[in-house]
């Protein structure tokens, strides 16, 4: 967005050079050439001719002065003032750059459909997911839709709080973001738990909240099968639950990596 936003400024500028310069050209250009005429040889033979040294009077080609040409009137440069132009480049100019940022901000907050965060991601066949959650001891983490992959067991959630986000899949995808201040969580695999380096708060397997500062438990995004495919959905990020939701029942498995602060 910043090469469209510089080239905007770039044009506007052209733009205004070249009127400038066609400002400044216009009124030579617009003067017709001031052509002399030669004395034909008739009048040049007036002209010596002496005067009648009888009379003592003039020819009558002196005796009459030639009237003065008169000039042509100016010509007004039409189009509007140089004054007026650099007014109205300004106002593009400065339309140019809102616009670009404009843009950009919308293509920064718009969920990204082509790929990337923001958009539907698959990440496999759930199979091969829960194989890579058991080989990596309890979690797999996804970097291209920032999520943090776990098993969702539906028998420990008999009132079904999760069943809308993983949509009867056994994968659950949480947020990496803390929500006390967005550091990365990164697992423990002693405790089994999310803990959070920067302050001290703690997550069960399934992000909700157990020590720390933290005011929920941790943000996360729906679960999708398609054609056999997991797809996580990260164009819109579901806010975690609240401190006092304790669906799954999981005590640390074992000591803690961080300190709660």
């Amino acid at each position: 967005m910043m090469l469209e936003i510089l080239a905007t400024i770039t044009g506007g500028l052209l733009l205004l050079a070249w009127w400038l310069r066609r400002a400044d050209l216009r009124p030579a250009l617009a003067r017709p050439p001031r052509v002399t005429e030669a004395p034909c040889a008739g009048d040049v033979l007036l002209m010596a001719a002496p005067p009648d040294t009888a009379t003592g009077a003039q020819p009558a080609s002196q005796q009459q002065p030639t009237p003065a040409a008169t000039k042509p009137p100016k010509r007004k440069p039409s189009g509007p003032s140089r004054r007026q132009f650099l007014k109205w480049g300004m106002g593009l100019g400065m339309l140019g750059v809102l616009t670009g940022f404009a843009a950009a901000s919308l293509a920064f907050i718009w969920p990204n459909l082509r790929g990337g965060f923001g958009a539907q991601l698959p990440v496999g066949t759930e199979d091969d997911i829960l194989a890579e959650i058991d080989a990596n001891e309890g979690r797999f983490e996804f970097p291209e839709a920032r999520s943090l992959i776990v098993k969702y067991d539906a028998s420990l959630d008999p009132e079904g709080n999760y069943a809308e986000i993983t949509n009867q899949t056994g994968i659950m995808a949480l947020y990496q973001k803390c929500v006390h201040l967005g550091c990365k969580v990164p697992w423990c695999a002693e405790s089994q738990w999310w803990e959070c380096p920067c302050h001290g708060s703690k997550y069960n397997r399934w992000g909700e909240w157990q020590e720390g500062p933290a005011p929920r438990g941790l943000d996360r995004f729906a679960v999708l099968e398609v054609e056999g495919q997991i797809v996580i959905d990260t164009s819109a990020v579901i806010s975690g639950p609240s401190r006092s939701a304790a669906v799954l029942n999981q005590p640390p498995e074992g000591p803690h990596c961080q300190d709660s602060a």
